[in-house]
């Protein structure tokens, strides 16, 4: 009768170890694909979000250059000109946000264009007042041109 008892001790005792390592490991499993989830929306999100604030950013540092939007070679550019005759420029193509620095009046060229990124979405407008509407996929940022 003892070891009927201690029998039935030692498969309750091995039944609840292995019930509780399953719960750890579906506990680890699903805290990883949690992470992994939150990690991935949060790379999103921030590259969103960088695209519209460097194009911000390159027009707030350009303190002494004229701001405008001009269509070249058939694309809507930013075009930041710096008064040593060369423009800073800002365009889409196929998604891809790109920069170029070139003389004045030069073509555009993709291929030797840095990439800042990808968006769906780049609509520019300037205002006679001087402000400089830029709308991404990240939504829609405003920054004065004139100061």
């Amino acid at each position: 009768m003892l070891n009927d008892k201690k029998g039935i001790v030692d498969i309750i005792t091995v039944a609840t170890v292995t019930v509780l390592f399953v719960v750890i490991i579906s506990l680890v499993v699903f805290a990883a694909r949690g992470y992994q989830h939150a990690s991935e929306v949060q790379e999103i999100n921030s590259n969103s979000r960088a695209v519209g604030s460097y194009v911000v950013n390159c027009v707030k540092d350009s303190n002494t250059s004229e701001v405008a939007i001009e269509t070249i070679s058939g694309t809507e550019c930013l075009v930041i000109r710096s008064s040593d005759g060369y423009e800073h420029r800002i365009f889409m193509i196929d998604g891809k946000l790109l920069e170029e620095y070139v003389e004045a009046g030069a073509d555009i060229d993709p291929e030797t264009a840095l990439e800042i990124g990808t968006t769906d979405t780049f609509e520019l407008e300037l205002r006679s007042d001087g402000l400089l509407t830029v709308k991404t996929d990240e939504g829609v940022s405003i920054v004065n041109t004139k100061r």
